[in-house]
């Protein structure tokens, strides 16, 4: 049965905050769906290749915003700093445009530990409340002996560098003799303790074995500005996408997806759900997709013909596809293992047109008691923003030991900053700059029903206007395209607008104006 009945999605919004407090053993356990014989790469495995060495500092430069946000920090493999210049001169722009503060830092080599430090420096000295790493930098492990039932597992974990001030232990190491974790040290995280709680959000981008790494990062950066400039900003609805073995939990699922988009679609059928139909699916206009499936980095397992028969959507198609949706949520066993070359996570984010942002697990695992994730967002806060508040809600009282095993390789792949509401980049009320170009509103008569806007151009350009809520939504594009130089003027009903703080932002390739609207 697949559902595309909005009533019925938020429906269910009340009973997903009931079954969010479920115990967690009861929803069936992720596994790797790879190829037999295949098995993750260990740390053992990935060290050998990726030697840890000393932590340099190549550079560093604070870019000041206007206070509307926070600080946060954008580090960058030094060696790939000068290729990707251009782009991350730009979005650097654009966070300072949405009012944040930038620490901008060259990195090359490194520890965990050294790299953990050096954010502690940023958040204590200057308060920073996330990061983006970009490209090759320093990346933590965490091992525990008994994975569920998998038994020994080790995986990369970005919570090491969220949770700032906890205590982070190596007091084992693996013999392969017994197969087992004895007393001892070997880089590999195993025990966490103290206050648990993410202080910052940290997001990856890290194309690991998907293509040239500069390209495919000058590439993304480039669909990042395009996102925040409305360009690839895609029609907000989502698809929920539940293989056989979570039926039963799909339409909650569903309802948490829909406080974000309330146009979300549920497909949860056992027959249905295949590689074949959801294939298909994406090639549909979707901002947001939310899969539930077997997987492994290469790919997704789906079940159907009562549970006898599997097909597969590999990786590559991510790529190959070229899915017209701007995120994603794979609640996929070790899909964003980024340690993996041609992982899937970084292929749904790393291809050509639309990816931006996605949220998976390094592991066996996933994300669970997603209410605590979509609030936040449809509240207007970044994909950072609420992975932090998702993350500090399930660390509350300390993580047991099922919490540990699914949770611990949770991964934000993207920028961190992003919106799935919507940017206010620019969206600030500013004075008439020189040259000529001007946007004006009236006095407010309390009486009318109407609301003028006048502009004056001092050449004929291409403009946009438009009108934002005070979240960045975009409620309305008044003219977008030539317009001739003089002045002009647009009428707004007051009637057909909710009272609050709006936005009226006139745009060209040459200025960017805005002017604060409020509606009483």
């Amino acid at each position: 049965m697949f559902l595309k009945k909005r009533s019925f999605i938020l429906g269910f919004v009340f009973f997903a905050v009931l079954l969010s407090g479920a115990p967690q053993d009861e929803v069936t356990l992720l596994k790797w769906a790879g190829p037999p014989g295949s098995e993750p790469e260990t740390f053992r495995e990935w060290i050998s290749s990726h030697p840890y060495t000393d932590l340099s500092i190549e550079s560093g430069k604070m870019i000041i915003g206007d206070g509307r946000a926070g600080t946060v920090t954008i580090i960058t493999e030094q060696s790939i700093a000068s290729s990707i210049s251009n782009e991350l001169a730009q979005l650097i722009s654009n966070l300072q445009q949405e009012g944040y503060t930038v620490l901008s830092y060259q990195l090359s080599g490194g520890t965990p530990e050294s790299l953990r430090s050096f954010l502690q420096t940023l958040y204590s000295s200057n308060n920073i409340e996330g990061a983006l790493f970009i490209g090759a930098l320093p990346i933590a492990w965490y091992q525990i002996e008994n994975d569920f039932s998998y038994g020994n597992a080790d995986w990369p974990i970005d919570l090491f560098y969220m949770d700032l001030d906890g205590n982070w232990f190596d007091t084992l190491e693996y013999n392969s003799f017994y197969d087992s974790l004895v007393p001892g040290q070997d880089s590999v995280y195993d025990a966490h303790s103290g206050n648990v709680a993410p202080e910052i959000y940290v997001g990856r981008l890290l194309p690991t074995g998907i293509g040239n790494d500069t390209l495919l990062i000058k590439n993304y950066l480039t669909k990042n500005n395009a996102y925040r400039k409305d360009t690839i900003e895609l029609q907000h609805r989502a698809l929920v996408y539940v293989d056989d073995d979570w039926e039963y939990w799909a339409p909650w699922y569903a309802a948490d997806v829909a406080l974000l988009y309330s146009d979300t679609l549920l497909v949860s059928d056992p027959e249905t759900t295949r590689a074949t139909d959801y294939r298909e699916r994406l090639d549909t206009v979707r901002a947001w997709v939310s899969v539930f499936v077997h997987s492994w980095p290469a790919g997704h397992q789906f079940h159907y013909n009562n549970y006898a028969s599997v097909d597969y959507y590999m990786s590559t198609e991510y790529t190959s596809q070229d899915p017209p949706s701007n995120f994603y949520n794979h609640f996929a066993c070790s899909f964003a293992r980024y340690t993996t070359s041609g992982y899937g996570g970084g292929r749904s984010i790393f291809n050509q047109s639309y990816g931006v942002g996605e949220v998976g697990s390094t592991k066996t695992g996933s994300m669970l008691e997603f209410y605590y994730f979509y609030l936040p967002l449809s509240q207007g806060k970044t994909l950072g923003e609420a992975f932090k508040d998702w993350f500090t809600h399930i660390a509350q009282g300390g993580f047991n030991h099922t919490e540990l095993c699914w949770h611990y390789g949770m991964t934000l792949l993207g920028d961190p900053f992003l919106k799935p509401t919507g940017h206010t980049t620019g969206i600030v009320e500013v004075e008439t700059v020189s040259r000529g170009y001007s946007l004006s509103l009236p006095t407010l008569d309390l009486f009318s029903q109407e609301i003028g806007i006048e502009f004056g151009l001092p050449k004929s350009t291409h403009i946009t206007l438009r009108l934002y809520d005070i979240s960045g939504r975009l409620v309305r594009t008044f003219y977008s395209g030539f317009c001739d130089k003089g002045h002009h003027s647009v009428t707004i009903d007051r009637r057909e607008l909710r009272g609050g703080i709006y936005f009226i932002h006139l745009e060209s390739n040459a200025f960017t104006l805005a002017r604060k609207l409020i509606i009483m």
